[in-house]
């Protein structure tokens, strides 16, 4: 071991500082170098600190300064005005007038505070606070139990009351610091000047759902938005809404606004939709069905209680008018239904069903037409066939004592031709026509039945149309797999003689809505060409200038010759204008000819269904009415009176109102 004398020990001794190796000794650290190191990490911190400031107010100015000012901005959605819907002449049917909705911020409202905000408020709109609670978990999506606690705000602003009155709007603004996050907006409510005219295929407006959102149809749309949820608000909605604007909005620190500043956008109006609807020969339509119910209640049928009305240019398509009662008014729907007004509509006469396109039934003696074209087309009969009507039949090689009645039973029409069978409606005659297509064991005459417009959605430009039903032998197979139905009938899964007899005049499981109705009655008119039905025309501007031109689907030939045609015309105008027709009474002396056929439909456990299917004029056929009255009785009774009504508005025609053959088909 190495040692070194250390210095200034007292008594003149040496002490010695002793190391692990036996040739070193350890001297402590000097005092500059203790300050060297202090100071090095003093100026790495320094460095550390002056690079974050750099870094903060250079490179990161521009995002603090935006967010920053987001913290005293608010951006405010201007909303668009929606565009106006007009009839084919110009006369407004829908427009808007100003409203105030109240709704809430969530970002400004008090952490904590949302529950107790959302009773306050209740209170205040008449309103419970499970319906705002329900109406925020509807717009944002998530469970109340999240929205309390904050979670899931990620919209902006939740409405909670569209249309709220002046007086409410004024307390709340008084009491703004009381209401925190409570805000009130302008917007547009729609406003309809003709009142209920036409409100099944004007539609209703709606808050947008999360389901909606992630459909194509309503890409780039938001939660909150305002869209179309039926008719033609539904099917035009893109042309209707408009683009929402906004307004930058200075606010203290308490959310107040101080003053608008630049950086806003304009909203751009929505654009105007026009239809083929003339709203007079509507008003006719509307008055005519009810006219109808009243006849049946009149004529000893008090459970008459709704019906529709279709008339359709006859070359086009295009829907002139279109009526379905009972019906509603849809302003309740603006701001919200209320329970008073869903009382009213949730009864049973289903007044928001649109019967002319959601209401399938079975069309009775007007489904005769379609029997004569299969009939002549296919070759099971020729305008000269020949049937004995004695009143009854019973259909060949059956077993059991099936016997179908004609309307007219007890009594009898005797020898008819093809013309005649069609004028006075003999269901025999068109017993036998079903039962030889039974016989050629094919599926013409339901062929032809889907060829005319029946068992398919007619592609009419409005949401919600049915199908019906074109009943066929793999249908029934398919479909009764049991020995009775839901309602407790006997069925039998194959398809019998009597199946065929049935559709041959209207009825079994044949379901048919007023609007294919039209369509396969246009189709006789027209020569034999299939119509789509339409709506919508044209879009403008808020100045009137045409946006566009709304296509349609051209008319297709159904491939009907030329003498089935003239046949079946002259039979169904001499239905109507001459002694022996089922509507001569309604239409023999009326001043322009008309074409039609009645039909008495029966339905199981329900009144017969009253039918009336025509066109006009005969000779050049310009317009096909259709009018059904739900359990209305008979078809020339009740029916056929309430569409003369329609042709007095769509040809002008100044006239009492008529009652209808007391006995009739």
């Amino acid at each position: 071991m190495s040692a070194y004398p250390r210095r200034n020990r007292p008594g003149g001794q040496r002490r010695w500082i002793r190391t692990g190796r036996g040739d070193q000794v350890a001297q402590p650290p000097s005092v500059a170098l203790r300050v060297l190191l202090l100071a090095a990490i003093a100026v790495g911190l320094i460095g550390v600190i002056v690079f974050r400031l750099w870094f903060l107010q250079i490179l990161s100015a521009q995002q603090y300064v935006a967010q920053a000012n987001d913290n005293r901005l608010r951006t405010v959605a201007v909303l668009a005005p929606r565009g106006t819907i007009l009839d084919r002449n110009g006369t407004v049917m829908v427009e808007n007038r100003p409203g105030l909705a109240v709704g809430i911020r969530p970002m400004d409202v008090p952490a904590g505070r949302l529950g107790h905000l959302v009773k306050r408020l209740a209170t205040v709109l008449a309103m419970k606070p499970a319906e705002i609670r329900q109406e925020m978990v509807r717009q944002v999506g998530v469970p109340w139990s999240q929205i309390g606690q904050g979670l899931g705000l990620q919209y902006d602003f939740v409405t909670i009351k569209q249309d709220t009155d002046r007086l409410t709007v004024s307390y709340l603004l008084e009491h703004t610091q009381a209401y925190p996050g409570v805000e009130v907006r302008q917007n547009y409510l729609r406003d309809y000047p003709l009142g209920d005219l036409g409100a099944h295929f004007l539609g209703q407006l709606g808050e947008i759902t999360q389901q909606e959102i992630g459909q194509a149809r309503f890409r780039g749309y938001q939660a909150g938005d305002v869209v179309g949820q039926s008719g033609v608000e539904y099917t035009y909605d893109k042309w209707l809404r408009g683009v929402e604007g906004s307004v930058r909005v200075e606010v203290d620190a308490s959310g107040r606004p101080k003053q608008v500043v630049p950086g806003g956008t304009l909203p751009q109006a929505g654009d105007n939709l026009q239809l083929s609807i003339d709203t007079k020969v509507q008003r006719a339509a509307e008055n005519a069905v009810n006219y109808g119910i009243d006849l049946a209640h009149a004529s000893n049928e008090p459970r008459a209680d709704g019906g529709a009305a279709v008339v359709l240019d006859a070359h086009t398509g295009a829907v002139i008018a279109m009526a379905s009662e009972p019906t509603f008014n849809p302003s309740w729907f603006v701001g919200g239904l209320s329970a008073k007004h869903w009382k009213k509509l949730n009864v049973a006469t289903t007044p928001l069903l649109d019967r002319a396109t959601q209401g399938q039934y079975p069309l009775g003696s007007t489904f005769k037409v379609v029997d004569a074209v299969a009939g002549l087309e296919n070759g099971v009969i020729t305008p000269s066939t020949i049937y004995d009507c004695t009143g009854k039949y019973t259909p060949p090689h059956t077993l059991g004592n099936s016997v179908w009645h004609c309307w007219i039973y007890p009594g009898a029409h005797g020898p008819l031709d093809l013309t005649q069978a069609i004028v006075q409606s003999c269901d025999v005659y068109f017993y036998n026509v079903g039962y030889d297509f039974y016989s050629s064991k094919g599926e013409g005459l339901e062929d032809w039945a889907k060829r005319m417009g029946m068992g398919h959605p007619t592609g009419v430009d409005l949401p919600g149309e049915v199908a019906g039903l074109v009943p066929t032998p793999e249908w029934k197979n398919a479909t009764f797999t049991a020995k009775t139905d839901p309602k407790g009938w006997q069925v039998d899964r194959l398809w019998k003689p009597g199946d065929s007899v049935n559709l041959a005049i209207g009825q079994g499981n044949l379901e048919a809505t007023p609007l294919q109705a039209a369509v396969a009655y246009a189709a006789i008119a027209n020569g034999g060409y299939l119509v789509t039905p339409h709506l919508g025309v044209r879009v403008l501007d808020s100045q009137g200038r045409l946006v566009r031109r709304l296509p349609y689907t051209q008319p297709r030939s159904l491939g009907i010759s030329s003498a089935t045609i003239a046949t079946v015309q002259n039979a169904l105008h001499e239905a109507a204008t001459t002694p022996l027709g089922t509507s001569y009474k309604v239409f023999g002396n009326y001043p322009v000819q008309v074409a039609g056929k009645t039909g008495t439909a029966q339905v199981q456990r329900q009144g017969d269904y009253a039918w009336y299917c025509s066109y006009a004029p005969a000779n050049d056929p310009q317009y096909v009415v259709v009018v059904m009255i739900q359990q209305g009785g008979h078809g020339g009774t009740t029916a056929a009176p309430a569409a003369r009504m329609i042709y007095d508005s769509l040809f002008n025609v100044k006239g009492a109102q008529v009652t209808g053959a007391t006995h009739s088909d």
